[in-house]
């Protein structure tokens, strides 16, 4: 083990079980870590994707929001559970989406003489940095000496970064893995379209420092990353099929020859909590047909300067029992003049639909969020129509 595990026990790999509320432990903390940090770096082109939260080793609701965040930004089914498709856009393959052959990235130590598809994942995500010159070519699934070194090499960066207690041998522990979760962000699958993640975070942030890639850092493997990759693959004289790779993997380490990096500041034993400050006010049912209700929660994070507004409509009947309409959208409007200050469609979060429940966020980023009248109504997403008025509420008192 190593001081981030001991801080946060008790140990679970990362990915080895779905993460619901009241769940703690080492795979929390980790997945909490690493969202924090893709949050600085990324660059959505719908704003912020939520607000940092701190690392703590508890699954609770800022947990369960953030999830939620992720599997809404990268088209999952939103249910605040992370489990194998949420594991997999942090570049985590479990269950049916193991790669590599398998066993499983973490679920074993190695050591030298191992092979398996969990030693290429070890070996790509090590070749990504500086490691790639110890190692001496691409992942093959051996672990050899070379890889040895480059497991020692690794854990003496990880110490410099403060994650120190680290056994002073060759094995890839526990504590090694979450230090390789924390500190290396790509490796756990190829990448090609289609494969959205914080991997591909990783990779469009590696290829613009290197002069290849001039777009927005999204975590959308998108046609100008894929055309940066092929671009970055023509200049190594590998094959440009676009796609990234153990090759790909181990020619980005060659290029980015620096140790793994520190992630966000981790205090030992955690974060420290953010000033936030939390309204909430109830949505009311404006029908007298159905009575849905719901709510708008107006979150304020004061040490970061972020807000967001979460509008829940709780009961709704499937929009189409409307007319032609196929989603709801809540819009939040000045209460004085009633113009519309943003709309934002919501998704389904249940499973079921005849009645369901709907959310959706409005986060502009570093902003203040105005007073206003929250309305939902149906809407059809394609023609832009809207239908009935369902809920309202004010946010007037959170002000």
């Amino acid at each position: 083990m190593a001081l981030f595990d001991d801080t946060f026990t008790p140990y679970h790999p990362f990915g080895s079980r779905n993460l619901s509320s009241g769940a703690t432990g080492t795979d929390v903390a980790v997945l909490r870590a690493v969202y924090d940090l893709m949050l600085e770096v990324m660059n959505p082109p719908k704003g912020p994707m939520g607000s940092p939260i701190p690392i703590t080793k508890v699954y609770d609701a800022a947990a369960v929001q953030a999830v939620k965040n992720i599997q809404s930004y990268f088209g999952l089914s939103v249910d605040g559970i992370a489990g194998p498709n949420t594991y997999f856009v942090f570049g985590q393959g479990v269950g049916s989406r193991t790669t590599f052959g398998g066993p499983v990235y973490g679920s074993r130590q190695l050591s030298e003489g191992d092979t398996g598809g969990d030693v290429t994942i070890l070996q790509n995500r090590l070749n990504c940095f500086r490691y790639a010159s110890l190692i001496g070519g691409p992942a093959d699934g051996v672990f050899g000496p070379n890889t040895a070194s480059a497991v020692r090499a690794f854990k003496q960066d990880a110490e410099a970064n403060g994650d120190t207690g680290f056994p002073d041998n060759t094995i890839a522990g526990y504590g090694f893995y979450d230090a390789s979760w924390l500190y290396t962000f790509a490796g756990g699958r190829a990448i090609d379209t289609g494969r959205d993640g914080f991997d591909v975070v990783f990779v469009q942030v590696v290829l613009e420092d290197l002069g290849y890639y001039s777009g927005r850092i999204t975590g959308y493997y998108d046609a100008a990353t894929r055309a940066a990759v092929m671009a970055f693959q023509t200049a190594q004289g590998i094959t440009a099929d676009g796609v990234v790779g153990p090759v790909t993997f181990y020619r980005i380490g060659i290029r980015n020859n620096v140790p793994a990096p520190s992630p966000l500041p981790v205090a030992w034993p955690a974060a420290p909590v953010p000033m936030v400050t939390v309204c909430s006010v109830g949505l009311t049912s404006q029908t007298s047909d159905v009575h849905p209700y719901g709510a708008a929660t107006l979150v304020i994070n004061e040490a970061e300067g972020f807000e967001s507004l979460d509008v829940v409509g709780n009961m709704l009947n499937p929009p189409s029992n409307y007319g032609n309409f196929n989603a709801y959208r809540f819009t939040l409007t000045d209460p004085v003049t009633g113009n519309v200050i943003e709309r934002i469609n919501m998704v389904l979060t249940t499973s079921s639909s005849n009645p369901g429940d709907w959310a959706g966020t409005f986060s502009p980023g570093v902003k203040t969020i105005p007073q206003g009248t929250v309305s939902v109504y149906p809407v059809n997403t394609t023609s832009g129509n809207i239908g009935p008025l369902l809920l309202r509420g004010s946010l007037q008192y959170c002000h």
